[in-house]
This record gives C-alpha cells, structure tokens and sequence, in this order.
C-alpha cells in the first residue's frame, strides 16, 4: 500500500463516482476537531494554511474549505494523480466556502518528500497538518515503519512554530503514541477517542504559534461539533 501504483488502481475502480470515498469516517463526524484545530493559529486577518496529505478523495479538506469561519488556504496533495483527478471532478459541484478569500488547491506528492510537491506549496508555511489513514497504510507495508517516520518528519518540517500534526487513526494509542513520540522528536501527543473506534494525536511542533495541545472539555460522544466555546476533550 505504499506503491503509488497500488493506488492509482484502487482510485481507478471508482472512475465515475459522484461520492467522496472515506477511510474511517467522513468530515463530518470530527468537523468540531477540525475547526477547533484552526481556532487561533494565524494572526486575525492571515489565511490560516491546511495541508490534508494522503487526501485520496476525501471530504476531510473540502469540508474545512466550506465550513472555515476564517479564510483558510487548503492544500490536498496525493500521490496517486487518478486520485486528484477524481477528486477534481467531485468539486466541480462543491458549494462555495463561507469566506471569499479561501482557496481550496489540489496537488500531487509523496508524504514523505513533500519539497516535490506540485500545486502544494513547501517550507514551514502552514498552520495544520491532517493525515486521516495515510501513515496507517504506511505502517502495514514491508518498509512500512521507516516510511512512516519519515511522513511524520515531513510533516513536522512543513508545520510552522507552534502548528499541529493531527492523524485520525484506528491503531491504539499504547502502540501510536510511543511512534509518534520516536518519529516526532520533541514535543508531547495528545490523543482523543473517536466513535469508540478510532482515535485522533495531536502532535504540536515546538514554538509560539498556536492553542496548547489540551483543550477545554466537551460532552462525551461530541467529536463532531462543537458546543459554545469548548473543544475536544484530549488526553496527554
């Protein structure tokens, strides 16, 4: 699964579809994560910068482009181009975002060497990273682990001071986090279940930037929204 052919394949098959295809879940049931992870990472009037990595053809960065209370600049970056081409075609009918001033680019890369990416931009330039399976599919390859890092290591160059690499994940935290720690170097991860089934880390990268990695507290079971002022309950 870390063969570029394996999944120009597999987005193939879907040639046509007028769905998003999701790992795990859809935008929606972790959209009150996500918005809190833009809260305060840029100056007021700064577009805040996503990069979704692995982005398949996930809803995960159109979502956040729609639904951004802020201008927001998200970049969705795949190594597979049948994927982004297919995602292309799929926000032809996207609805138009809450602000003008968001942009929503779509670019072909590997993770783990993002200084290659076309459409995408490179350097420590944005706010938030969002992996949603891609290390996962990484980890269960023969080169898998050493992949692996080396994705958490680019997305960690990419981050500004102060940013957050945030992975969705079905792989327990007694395994994860301990990776993440080892690939991350410094800082701490914090984690929160999500849907019983999976779990979302938050990795910050050293710096000034950016809400801490805990958070206040919300109801259980409120991955999706966010009520009032609170946000996602994340344990360290």
């Amino acid at each position: 699964m870390d063969r570029r052919e394996t999944w120009d394949r597999f987005y193939a098959q879907q040639d046509g579809a007028t769905t998003h295809f999701d790992w795990f879940f859809s935008y929606e049931v972790v959209s009150g994560i996500l918005l809190w992870a833009l809260e305060t990472p840029s100056p007021a009037l700064a577009p805040t910068r996503v990069l979704d990595v692995g982005c398949g053809t996930s809803d995960l960065g159109l979502g956040l482009y729609r639904d951004c209370p802020r201008p927001v600049h998200v970049c969705c970056v795949d190594t597979s181009p049948v994927a982004i081409r297919a995602l292309r075609q799929l926000l032809r009918t996207a609805p138009p975002p809450q602000r003008a001033l968001s942009r929503l680019r779509l670019g072909i890369a590997d993770g783990t060497a993002l200084g290659a990416t076309r459409g995408g931009r490179a350097g420590s330039v944005f706010h938030l990273v969002l992996d949603k399976g891609t290390c996962d599919a990484l980890l269960r390859c023969p080169r898998g682990p050493g992949r692996a890092e080396r994705l958490v290591r680019e997305c960690l160059r990419v981050l500004r001071p102060g940013g957050c690499l945030l992975q969705f994940s079905d792989e327990d935290p007694d395994a994860r986090i301990p990776f993440l720690e080892r690939a991350g170097g410094a800082g701490s991860v914090a984690v929160q279940e999500v849907r019983g089934h999976y779990y979302a880390y938050a990795l910050r990268k050293p710096g000034s930037e950016g809400p801490a990695a805990e958070a206040p507290r919300v109801q259980p079971g409120a991955e999706g929204g966010v009520a009032g002022s609170a946000g996602p309950q994340w344990s360290c």
